[in-house]
């Protein structure tokens, strides 16, 4: 049990790691499942588990000032109780979001209060033209402020965490049990609606009318649908603009011009 945790506190902070390589999305639930069910020896419940939570965080980012529950300590240890409970994706959405709530004071605490020491020092570099230590502030800073604590926190969670939600979930009686299974299924849908409402407008909402009718009365898969949209893209960004611009332009009299043809 120890080394599992130091194994999924070691996920915590490498997938961490995604703000000093890009935005790579290292760090989502449908990839940190994935990491968690091969260090926990259960990669088809970590697929499943990190599918279903990634419904869930889809439209969490950050955006401005307006940050998110942690999506990072949330995928990971709702995935890991998950898989140690042996009770699926029920436990891990139940799981996930006070999870990462409670996370999110954690990491701002952290920002607010011992990031600035790296950043001033960081400050001093740049003035002294020396680059090298202010990529070193940068690298130092995002290691302690970001990464250190998730290892940290995923670990000891984890840890001490599995005997005492063992015996939580013995102790739910049946009707909460069934009602966390319902809860399953329109909790991802609730994911989706947040990531819809920020990108639907009048020019789009026909796109989601398109793929709702194909999935819902062709039965085309979501695979197919996704690829039915990508070939819409390239049609309306890449080949579409391409024939108008070679498209003959008609003169204000009607006809073509002579440097058309």
């Amino acid at each position: 049990m120890l080394i599992q945790a130091i194994l999924v506190g070691l996920v915590a902070m490498c997938v961490t790691f995604e703000w000093a390589l890009g935005t790579c999305l290292a760090s989502r639930p449908i990839v940190t499942g994935v990491l968690i069910g091969l260090v926990m020896g259960d990669l088809e419940t970590g697929i499943i588990v990190g599918a279903t939570l990634e419904m869930v965080f889809i439209g969490s980012v950050t955006i401005g000032a307006a940050v998110p529950p942690d999506v990072i300590t949330g995928g990971i240890l709702g995935t890991a109780f998950a898989i140690s409970t042996g009770q699926g994706a029920e436990v891990a959405l139940t799981l996930a979001f006070p999870i990462a709530s409670l996370y999110l004071i954690v990491d701002n605490a952290m920002t607010l209060v011992v990031m600035p020491f790296f950043v001033h020092k960081a400050d001093a570099y740049v003035a002294q033209g020396n680059l090298e230590g202010m990529e070193r502030m940068h690298l130092l800073g995002g290691f302690v402020v970001k990464s250190l604590p998730r290892f940290v926190v995923c670990s000891l969670a984890f840890y001490l965490g599995t005997p005492v939600m063992n015996a939580v979930l013995e102790a739910i009686p049946e009707f909460v049990s069934n009602g966390l299974v319902v809860a399953g299924g329109f909790i991802p849908a609730l994911g989706i609606s947040l990531l819809a409402s920020m990108i639907i407008n009048k020019q789009t909402a026909v796109f989601f009318v398109l793929g709702f009718a194909l999935c819902a009365y062709l039965g085309i898969p979501m695979l197919g649908i996704a690829v039915i949209g990508a070939c819409l893209a390239v049609i309306l960004v890449v080949v579409q603009p391409g024939i108008v611009a070679q498209t003959p332009q008609l003169t204000s009299e009607g006809s073509f011009d002579d440097d058309d043809f």
